[in-house]
Formats: C-alpha cells, structure tokens, sequence
C-alpha cells in the first residue's frame, strides 16, 4: 500500500497577486516556515527562466521565508544532478512556477529530484505550483486545447501529470481563459477523475488527501462526471462538438472546503 501524504498542496490558477494582497504568496510562505523555513523555487515548466527566479527570491523573502533557493532544471541530466538534489534534500518546500506543464513531466517527471520530491511531501513539506505548475500536479493532466470554443474533444490533448493528487484534472486560467468546455471534455474522457477549474489569483489548498479550501479573490469550480447518463464520445465516431448530458458542477469562493472522498461541498 502506498504510504500516505502528509503534506500539502497549494495549487494556483495563475497570475496569483504579487503587490498589494498577497493572501496566496503569503499562505505558501507559512507552510515553507512551518517546515524549516527553506524554500526551493522550479523554473523547469519555462523555457526562459531567466528572471523568474529572482523575482519570487524577492517576493518570498520579503513575506519571512528564511531561505530561498532556486532549482534550475533544463534537461533530463540535470534532474540526476546531487548538488541539484540536495537542494531539495535540505528543504521543506517546492514552488513550480509556469509555463509548459510538458516540460515539467518531461524533464523531471520519474527523475531523482521527482523522487526527492515525493518523499518531501510523504514526509509533510510542501508542494506549490502556480499555472502550469498547477496543471502538472495531477494523475492526469490537461496538455493543450481550444478555450474559448465549444468542446472540440478531437482538439483536447491530455498527458501523465506527476501524480501528487490522484483521482483530478486540473485546468487554470479558468474563468479568464473561457476553459469550461475543455474541462467538460477532459472528464467526459474519464468521468473518474473531478475537473478541477481555478481562477487565476485563485487557489486550492489541499492538506492531506482528503479535501481542500479555497483561497484567493477568485472561484474553483468542480466538475463531477459520476453521474453522466450519456457522453456522444461512447459513440463510434466522436467528432464536433461533445454531447454530456447530468454533469454536476460546484462553484466554490474563497473559505469554502470540498470533500475530495464524498465529492461534495462541506457545509460548515
């Protein structure tokens, strides 16, 4: 049986506020200083890194984090590499930043630093992303397709993600980027997993496996296919634009908590 996490998640849906209300930046500076105070910042999702790092070094610092670190990561050899491992050896806390989610499961995914990764949550670290960074922390992951369009399920591309939380597919951007119909698309592929929509300066927290709460000025919304009665792509030829009839939906602000094992929202 696989060991269970005792960390946490914190899952950002993108453009998280970096000048005034900090409420996002701040709750992951908590957890890296409930840990050891030592936070380690990924640049892998992006392919021009440069400044990145710098920037959240400033943020993070200036919200009490301790010590800022910055994991520079631009192929599989330098996922392999031990001064890169320990880094993480020595940390509480790992933020992914965005850009490409491929090129976070492609470069690191099943490496020594993902590794190091997993047993830093096991052991009760944290685990942050923001954008695509947030899209890869799934089983499943949502790759690429259209936003601002009907459904198209033939334009959706889905991909292994890192697999920190199992049984959900993550999409960000949500509401600014009109990512409904590409949420509906991906559960109707497997009804199994929740769609999980995040605003951008918008967050889920997920402390141990079994629900989270919402953070930030914007909505999540939850997308559960375990009740479809029928979806057009059981039919021969799923082309156009996908037909899912019963999907339930649940739109979440800020201070409200979703039961992750019920599927449902907890009412305090």
């Amino acid at each position: 049986m696989a060991k269970k996490a005792k960390g946490t998640l914190i899952i950002i849906g993108g453009h998280e506020n970096k000048r005034d209300d900090r409420v996002i930046l701040e709750e992951v500076a908590r957890h890296a200083k409930a840990q050891n105070g030592r936070l380690v910042i990924t640049t892998v999702a992006s392919s021009e890194p440069d400044g990145l790092v710098e920037q959240y070094t400033a943020l993070f610092r200036d919200l009490g984090v301790r010590q800022v670190d910055g994991l520079d990561i631009r192929s599989r050899g330098d996922a392999k590499d031990e001064e890169r491992l320990k880094l993480l050896r020595e940390a509480g806390a790992v933020f992914f930043t965005g850009g490409d989610q491929l090129r976070i499961t492609s470069q690191i995914g099943d490496s020594p630093v993902f590794q190091m990764m997993r047993e830093l949550h096991r052991e009760g670290g944290l685990i942050a992303g923001t954008s695509a960074g947030a899209a890869a922390m799934s089983e499943t992951m949502l790759v690429s397709g259209a936003g601002d369009e009907s459904n198209e399920i033939s334009a959706l591309n889905m991909a292994s993600g890192l697999g920190f939380i199992e049984g959900i597919v993550i999409d960000s951007h949500f509401a600014e980027r009109g990512r409904i119909g590409r949420l509906l698309g991906a559960v109707a592929q497997n009804p199994k997993n929740l769609g999980l929509g995040i605003d951008e300066d918008t967050a889920v927290v997920v402390e141990g496996e079994d629900s989270f709460r919402v953070l930030g000025s914007g909505a999540v919304y939850v997308v559960d296919g375990s009740e479809v009665s029928y979806s057009s792509l059981s039919e021969d030829h799923p082309e156009g634009v996908l037909s899912i009839f019963n999907v339930r939906m649940h739109v979440l602000a800020e201070g409200r908590r979703f039961d992750l094992k019920e599927r449902r929202p907890i009412i305090d």
